[in-house]
């Protein structure tokens, strides 16, 4: 049970399902929900933010935008937006 655990408390594995949850979010409001589909570069967004993470986390000084929890929440408020505003 303490791999589980470990496994995912490794920030990797977290932003891997927080990007991939948003992934699926959007494919399924894009096909689903919304009235136009979603656009592939608005879909390519929450993955971005991801890229973005890993190159800040290969800096040498420490700092608060390591925190891995913090970009979680950048990545699920990104595919809010992009939802709410391909809903208007």
């Amino acid at each position: 049970m303490s791999k589980i655990k470990d496994f995912f408390k490794s920030p990797h594995i977290q932003m891997a399902l927080a990007t991939g949850a948003c992934i699926i979010i959007l494919a399924y409001f894009s096909k689903h929900v919304l009235p136009r589909p979603i656009s592939y570069l608005a879909n390519a967004f929450p993955p971005f933010l991801m890229v973005v993470w890993e190159s800040v986390l290969g800096l040498k000084k420490e700092s608060r935008l390591k925190t891995t929890w913090y970009w979680v929440v950048a990545i699920f408020a990104s595919t809010a937006l992009i939802i709410i505003l391909y809903w208007i």
